[in-house]
């Protein structure tokens, strides 16, 4: 019996302390080009998947996205562009979408963030993506555990995650949420495609995890599983 639970406990431990084994992803890197983060990383996805079928531009996804002039993109309005150019994606968010109007986000986000929020958010399109959630099995209103990203990242996915770039540079201020796509992940570090700096951008995995938890971030998290068969 004293075998028996030494072995489980074995067993226990050395599951709970895996790291995550593969290596990093070879992901085409896109600078961003004015507030557009998150069509930035769509295009890292779409470029990763295709290239070199397929060669997709900031411009282009723009376009496909409906953004325009220094309006920001929600995750919600990159999750239909993923599915229409082919993509499995999934996307997790403790975001209350169907709740969301102009005056929930004052009161949800606080008078500051939300102000900022409302004067970057272009409503209407917003609004077209909700639908879409509304409609698809792609969605689920709940914020993954970190665990289940590293194995989403064992298992090749593709990672796209909104985080506070304050706080992952360990800078105090206003909440400055910022697209990322992930690259890799070990025991100690996370790196991920900045579109405002650079490919490959270290972190220490709390902090990275920290910017991830960070209010405002509601925990955005877009899995990308492969291209539809």
């Amino acid at each position: 019996m004293k075998k028996e639970l030494v072995i489980l406990l074995f067993l226990v431990l050395a599951t709970s302390c895996a790291a995550v084994t593969r290596p990093p992803l070879n992901i085409p890197y896109t600078h961003q080009k004015g507030p557009s983060c998150v069509p930035s990383q769509v295009t890292m996805a779409l470029n990763y998947y295709y290239y070199p079928e397929k060669q997709y531009t900031l411009e282009q996804v723009n376009s496909m996205i409906g953004r325009k002039g220094e309006k920001w993109t929600w995750f919600s309005q990159a999750l239909p562009v993923l599915v229409q150019e082919g993509l499995d994606p999934y996307y997790y968010s403790t975001t209350p979408y169907y709740q969301l109007s102009p005056e929930f986000v004052i009161e949800y986000y606080g008078e500051e963030d939300g102000r900022l929020i409302n004067e970057v958010t272009d409503w209407k399109l917003l609004n077209k993506s909700i639908v879409f959630l509304e409609t698809t099995d792609r969605y689920e209103n709940r914020k993954l555990t970190w665990q289940e990203v590293e194995q989403a990242f064992d298992r090749g996915n593709v990672i796209l995650m909104i985080i506070d770039y304050n706080t992952v540079m360990g800078n105090p201020g206003i909440y400055s949420g910022h697209g990322v796509t992930v690259t890799y992940i070990n025991q100690t570090h996370v790196l991920f495609h900045n579109s405002a700096k650079g490919p490959n951008q270290k972190a220490l995995k709390q902090d990275f995890i920290n910017a991830w938890n960070a209010k405002g971030t509601d925990n955005d998290a877009i899995i990308i599983q492969g291209r539809l068969q």
